[in-house]
């Protein structure tokens, strides 16, 4: 069951990735890495997700490579709110950041919840509930 709750992490690591971004919007820092934000494997969340080996074929794998797809859109959305905000282009920031950028952010935690859920029922199809190591 350490997988499932690793997801929740990970949903929650992607809402601190949310508010991370709104504050770049607000902040217009110029400091800030518009490739690191486009790059879907540096932020916590990308990390793990591009770590994960333990996934075995059937519908939560199938699950994650959606994740996966939907990470590196929601990243690459991300960075051009950023590089909006960043060239003085608020309106057209917070238009992005309030309407495809939101609705991206939507699309992955229900994505994330879809991994969880098939994840959890092949743990428990098995009837080990990860105690053999196979989660």
């Amino acid at each position: 069951m350490q997988r499932v709750s690793d997801i929740e992490k990970a949903i929650d690591a992607h809402a601190h990735w949310a508010s991370f971004i709104r504050k770049a919007v607000v902040e217009r820092k110029s400091s800030i890495d518009l490739e690191s934000i486009r790059a879907d494997n540096r932020c916590e969340f990308g990390k793990w997700l591009h770590g994960v080996q333990w996934l075995e074929d059937g519908p939560a794998k199938e699950a994650y490579w959606g994740v996966r797809e939907l990470h590196a859109e929601f990243h690459e959305v991300s960075a051009r709110v950023v590089e909006l905000a960043l060239s003085g282009k608020i309106v057209k920031a917070y238009t992005l950041l309030y309407g495809e950028y939101l609705t991206m952010s939507g699309r992955l935690v229900i994505a994330m919840r879809t991994w969880q859920s098939a994840l959890l029922k092949e743990i428990l199809s098995r009837g080990d509930n990860g105690r053999n190591g196979r989660q």
